[in-house]
């Protein structure tokens, strides 16, 4: 009998052990299967985020080369008061002076920067008159030598490519990846030609080192063997660095690689390949190291029954309510370590499992603070933001302004032409609002309700600010399936009293309440629909 029942008791730890473990397995592939899910749902997503993220940071760039070209642009145009002075070579001249320094000021504040240019048409002038300035290894732009467009045909792209494809085309150009000669750097330029009364001037332009764009490129890293590369035109532009850290070259297109893709300003194409095998790591490594755990236990299970009861039990019972929470969204769940090799290796597989779970957790609570239509800071964001701010304010002493901008007309647009039409309403303001307080947090904390908070140079520049704001509302017009209607913001303004104000709120009531007050006399004075009172 004694025998039987320590034969007995020795069948039952077997079982109770085995049904352990096959809990075990069974957890842990419920939980690789809800780990799958989750990468699935929620990878792709983070890559479009990445590739949206990327684009944007260098069209960043390549719109304040626009801005600055357009610039420019305007200011050299505003200096022919008569037009014959187009062909007056005193006045060529004198322009020259005067856009020297104005253009240096330009380049010096736009990122990326390495040249800039104005030429003379040579019917007006002679082939070389005009000015030509290129950044030095000290970061100082120095003036050199105009090219003489006379000594090179117009289709020799690395001398004079710059000045004949914008004046042929007749309109503002991004050119494509080229050497030029002039200055000895691989560059892409952005040139609008000049014309004055119809009358062909010349062109302005800036240059942008392609090598620091393509370094940017590359070191865009997509898990462990993606990568990212620039197209134009369905044709990838190869550079040296277009292969990963291994030396192995990427072959883009085949089927083992998702491509996502986004436009830049200069018409390339921003593309990112990640390898399915990377996305699928997670299910993979976790998937492993159970097998691996569960075939070490049971392969010792007979020796060491006893001290398994003991010191596996119990373990393994947490690990499958850690393993339980996992699979309910709990990604911190209390992991156990035992002193077994079998649960030590099980414990970390599971740690590997949360801890990236983690990461995409951390991934989705930073895209809370964005809002989707416009990318500017969402509610979620400013709440916080406030809150450290009036901690700021008590602890510290502080100057801002609160500016409270309300879209008018948003219901009735949104009414009569529909959602899609409203929020093609909703991102122009916010474009708008985002480039004329380009040294200020901007939210949006409604519908049709931004916050701007003013500080330093923004805060002693508001007026000339505000002004340029109306003014840029004024002439924007948006059209929708033949219907056109104004960009019209009510706007209110607010400056922190530390004598009155207890905190942020204060300001906040005040800045509001001055733009009901606006948005009242606007709505008094304007048409919804583009129409505006005499």
């Amino acid at each position: 009998m004694k025998a039987r029942s320590i034969h007995f008791k020795y069948l039952i730890l077997i079982i109770v052990l085995f049904a352990m473990l096959a809990i075990t397995v069974l957890v842990g592939g419920f939980s690789i299967y809800e780990v799958d899910q989750y990468v699935q749902q929620h990878t792709e997503e983070f890559i479009h985020i990445t590739c949206s993220d990327e684009s944007a940071g260098i069209n960043n760039i390549l719109s304040g080369i626009e801005k600055s070209v357009g610039i420019m642009e305007s200011y050299v145009l505003s200096l022919f008061e008569r037009a014959e002075d187009v062909y007056d070579h005193d006045v060529q001249q004198s322009m020259l002076d005067l856009a020297g320094e104005m253009f240096g000021d330009v380049a010096v504040n736009t990122d990326g920067a390495v040249a800039y240019y104005l030429r003379f048409d040579p019917e007006i002038s002679d082939s070389t008159t005009g000015m030509f300035y290129t950044m030095t290894e000290n970061g100082e732009y120095a003036s050199m030598p105009p090219t003489d467009l006379s000594l090179y045909p117009k289709d020799d792209i690395e001398h004079v490519g710059w000045y004949w494809i914008p004046h042929e085309a007749g309109r503002p150009i991004w050119l494509s990846p080229y050497f030029n000669q002039n200055n000895n750097m691989l560059l892409i330029s952005y040139v609008i030609p000049l014309y004055h009364n119809g009358q062909s001037v010349g062109v302005v332009g800036m240059d942008y080192d392609y090598s620091a764009l393509t370094e940017q490129i590359h070191s865009i890293r997509i898990y462990e063997n993606g990568f990212a590369h620039l197209e134009m035109d369905g044709v990838v532009i190869h550079n040296e660095e277009h292969s990963d850290d291994h030396g192995h070259d990427h072959k883009d297109g085949e089927d083992e690689y998702l491509r996502v893709s986004a436009k830049l300003n200069n018409g390339m194409e921003l593309v990112l390949s990640v390898c399915y095998d990377d996305i699928r790591q997670i299910r993979y490594e976790i998937a492993y190291k159970i097998i691996i755990t569960a075939i070490l236990l049971m392969l010792v299970v007979s020796l060491i029954v006893y001290f398994l009861v003991k010191k596996i039990v119990d373990p393994l019972q947490k690990l499958t309510e850690a393993s339980v929470k996992l699979a309910d969204g709990n990604y911190s769940p209390e992991i156990v370590h035992g002193r077994t090799y079998e649960i030590r290796q099980l414990s970390s597989a599971f740690e590997h499992m949360t801890e990236k779970l983690r990461e995409h957790e951390r991934l989705q609570h930073m895209l809370a603070y964005r809002d989707s239509l416009t990318g500017l800071r969402n509610t979620t964001s400013y709440k916080k933001w406030v809150a450290d701010f009036d901690e700021k304010v008590r602890s510290s002493e502080v100057t801002f302004g609160i500016a409270m901008l309300d879209l008018n007309y948003l219901k009735e647009i949104n009414d009569t032409y529909g959602h899609e039409a409203g929020n093609k309403l909703i991102v122009t303001a916010a474009r708008i609002i985002s480039d004329t307080f380009k040294h200020s947090p901007v939210f949006r904390i409604g519908g049709d309700e931004f916050l701007v908070i003013l500080q330093n140079r923004d805060l002693e520049d508001r007026d000339d600010l505000f002004a340029g704001l109306e003014s840029e509302c004024s002439r924007t017009v948006l059209e929708y399936e033949g219907a056109t209607f104004p960009v019209s913001i009510a706007k209110g303004f607010a400056l922190f009293d530390p004598k009155a104000d207890t905190g942020f709120s204060d300001v906040f009531h005040r800045a509001d309440e001055q733009m009901y007050a606006n948005k009242k006399d606007m709505k008094s004075r304007q048409a919804p629909h583009g129409e505006r009172p005499e």
